[in-house]
């Protein structure tokens, strides 16, 4: 038997670019398994491969029995046969639609540098080589990193706010901080409602940037953690939420029992120790839910999650702390 197989010869497939068949060479060392060496290295003279690691051993209607290493193949004597010198077939198959990282990976694994694709009855169609291998486990890397950034499917855009001119940036980011900025005057108008309160307890004004910070850093871990999770995870939104929204009123939970008995060491006002204790759990809990909607809302409607969120939910998760702050002083201690 001696034939070199090209694409007539393997089924027509079509490939969402996902599978191995996107990565087949067809023109590869062949050979019958009633064959010995010396045949077929004298029938391999002056051909031309498109990977000669590896020679594939077919039975008459082309099923995959062996494979055989050129090593195997050049130090074998003259007349051994190919079935004494191949290795099982089993280890080296992967069907034509197989995924192309499961295959990578089972080859890393079972220390293999090339696989033989075969169609649903075990005939051979062509081979995976090293190289496309290597490809496959970069590609995929890449697309992982692309994941964890919270970036995939828009690689294109990501690098581009990058790599672009400075002025193309900001007109990227500008939108994004005016509308931030139009937030902070409304805080600011806000704030000012509660002017002569404050000038009456001033050790109220001594604790809202602790509060303004500490709810926003924990609304900004939730931040990251939902425009990652857009890209790593098809899971229903409403679980995801409940379970976020659950950690963030926990954390503020723990930062408020943390700070109660601080201010009121400090103070000698219980008044105050809970007003800051109470807004930090529930300004946590609130910029929580911002921080996980914001990414989400941008997603959908097809902007930018990293520029946009940050700058929009920073500003609207400020707010409401401060709110929040005010309102539970009002009760507590003015």
């Amino acid at each position: 038997m001696s034939r070199i197989l090209t694409p007539s010869h393997a089924t027509p497939v079509v490939s969402n670019g996902q599978t191995v068949q996107r990565y087949l060479v067809t023109c590869v060392p062949v050979a019958g398994w009633w064959e010995n060496a010396g045949e077929v290295r004298a029938r391999f003279i002056g051909q031309r491969f498109d990977d000669a690691s590896h020679v594939f051993v077919l039975c008459e209607d082309s099923r995959l029995v062996g494979v055989v290493a050129i090593r195997d193949l050049l130090g074998a004597e003259e007349a051994t046969p190919l079935r004494d010198i191949a290795r099982a077939a089993e280890a080296y198959s992967v069907s034509f639609d197989a995924d192309r990282e499961d295959a990578a990976s089972a080859a890393i694994r079972s220390g293999l540098s090339i696989l033989a694709v075969c169609d649903a009855e075990g005939r051979f169609l062509g081979a995976v080589p090293a190289r496309a291998l290597m490809t496959i486990l970069r590609d995929e890397h890449i697309e992982d990193l692309h994941h964890m950034a919270g970036i995939l499917d828009k690689s294109e855009a990501a690098k581009d706010a990058l790599t672009a001119p400075p002025h193309r940036r900001a007109f990227y980011r500008l939108p994004w901080l005016l509308v931030g900025m139009t937030g902070s005057a409304a805080a600011t108008a806000m704030m000012s409602r509660f002017e002569t309160a404050l000038s009456a307890h001033i050790a109220v004004a001594f604790f809202i940037p602790a509060i303004v910070y500490l709810a926003d850093s924990v609304g900004t871990q939730s931040e990251v953690v939902v425009v990652r999770g857009l890209s790593l995870t098809d899971s229903a939104l409403l679980p995801l939420f409940a379970g976020e929204l659950g950690t963030g009123a926990l954390l503020g939970s723990i930062l408020g029992c943390l700070a109660f008995p601080i201010v009121w060491f400090f103070f000698s006002s219980v008044g105050l120790a809970a007003t800051v204790g109470i807004s930090l759990a529930v300004a946590s809990t609130i910029a929580t839910a911002f921080g996980f909607i914001m990414p989400w809302f941008f997603a959908r409607l097809g902007y930018d999650a990293a520029l946009g969120s940050g700058p929009v939910a920073t500003v609207v998760q400020d707010t409401f702390s401060l709110m929040t702050y005010f309102v539970v002083a009002s009760w507590l201690v003015f």
